[in-house]
């Protein structure tokens, strides 16, 4: 408990006053001034004697919530003394990015008694943020001492990348592919032996003989049914922070195209497989909810080889498909990325254009460093072209859902 600044200023001009009476002899005047400094004094005894126990907790509805969207808070206190406290000035913490801090005023809540008060904030930006811990005021009638309560708890918010509405992939009519030969079409990032066949081993059953790989390989091949062809996609996100433009605004960007690839793969009965240098995550059975809550705060990484996310890609079995958000990239990076592209199947790169992703004013000279970057950027967009990739450059201003169509048809398994 503790003054405020109308008490404080009270009992300073109260002892000016009654120091001032003391010299001059008024002694009217010095008794106003210890009535007005026993004032304050009186709601600081006040405050003690009514000073409320209360219990308190904080609900969020719903939890996690994409950027943009709003979600309500629901703060409950309880009094678990036997005093009627006055009225409840409440102030819960909550990040400035998410705005003001909210205040609330409760009434005075009988013993026992327990009462809900309501906001609602709406996040704009993705991250997990820390709501709390909340500050609860109650002060005398005449505003002139304070009392402090502070319940420590605190409460995550989790805000997932803006999801943008993107048209099916699949073919029209459900067409789609078996688990047998046809699955040859599909992408196998493990490599050219590990599709949907491996060598003949003593002892295997020669109805799993494919003679079709045989005659092709010159041995006996068998249908490797210990792996069966699932119906999945990878989604390739490039998080190295030297690779992004714009203060990371292109960062941002692919961050949300993932979040819109994974969502709409998944909507489209594809299991999406979220992969990065650092983590991956398989969304099996329309469940992204993991992938959703590492790309709300998931950050660009001074250390994030393309390599690494290469070999993250290839301890998968085979997939139907791969569509990777890159930025900047150098010819070596992109051979490693081009040997993911096997035996056919859709493989598509969204790529950020380190030159024109913000454009710049004419100059009437060109920087050497630029063009060195440019150049090398051109050849390795010109090497996965090569190994079959499909290359869509982009730059600011790029809507996701214009140029998501340009990634074509998928199938699935029938």
């Amino acid at each position: 408990m503790e003054l405020t600044g109308r008490g404080k200023t009270l009992l300073v001009v109260s002892v000016v006053v009654g120091l001032t009476a003391l010299a001059v002899g008024e002694g009217d005047l010095l008794r106003a001034a210890l009535l007005a400094a026993i004032t304050p004094l009186g709601g600081l005894v006040l405050l003690r004697w009514t000073r409320p126990t209360l219990e308190s907790n904080r609900v969020l509805n719903p939890p996690q919530v994409e950027a943009g969207q709003s979600t309500q808070v629901r703060l409950g206190i309880q009094n678990t003394g036997r005093r009627r406290p006055p009225a409840l000035m409440l102030e819960d913490r909550i990040p400035y990015r998410l705005g003001n801090r909210p205040r609330l005023v409760l009434e005075r809540l009988a013993p026992g008694a327990r009462s809900v008060v309501n906001y609602t904030i709406t996040p704009g930006t993705r991250g997990a943020y820390e709501l709390g811990p909340l500050t609860v005021r109650t002060a005398d009638p005449f505003g002139l001492a304070v009392s402090v309560q502070e319940f420590p708890i605190t409460t995550e918010l989790v805000v997932t990348p803006r999801i943008q509405p993107l048209s099916s992939l699949l073919l029209p009519g459900g067409a789609g592919m078996s688990s047998g030969e046809s699955a040859a079409h599909a992408v196998a990032i493990t490599g050219n032996d590990d599709i949907a066949v491996r060598e003949y081993r003593h002892g295997d059953d020669m109805r799993r003989v494919h003679w079709k790989a045989s005659a092709h390989r010159g041995q006996l091949m068998v249908r490797r049914e210990e792996q069966p062809w699932e119906n999945n996609a990878a989604v390739l996100l490039d998080v190295r922070r030297g690779a992004h433009r714009g203060e990371l605004s292109s960062f941002e960007w692919m961050v949300d195209a993932a979040a819109s690839a994974t969502v709409r793969l998944a909507r489209d009965g594809i299991d999406p497989w979220l992969i990065t240098a650092e983590r991956d995550f398989e969304c099996r059975q329309g469940d992204y909810s993991q992938a959703l809550r590492y790309l709300a705060t998931v950050a660009a990484a001074p250390e994030a080889p393309v390599a690494h996310m290469v070999e993250q890609a290839q301890r998968s079995r085979s997939v139907s498909g791969i569509v990777a958000f890159l930025g900047h990239l150098t010819p070596e990076e992109g051979a490693a990325l081009g040997r993911l592209a096997k035996r056919g199947g859709h493989c598509s790169a969204l790529v950020v254009d380190p030159v024109r992703w913000i454009p710049k004013a004419p100059t009437g000279r060109i920087d050497p460093r630029e063009q060195v970057f440019a150049e090398q950027h051109r050849a390795a967009v010109a090497a996965l072209a090569n190994a079959g990739w499909q290359v869509i450059p982009v730059v600011a201003g790029t809507e996701l859902r214009r140029v998501w169509p340009r990634l074509g048809a998928w199938r699935t398994l029938a």
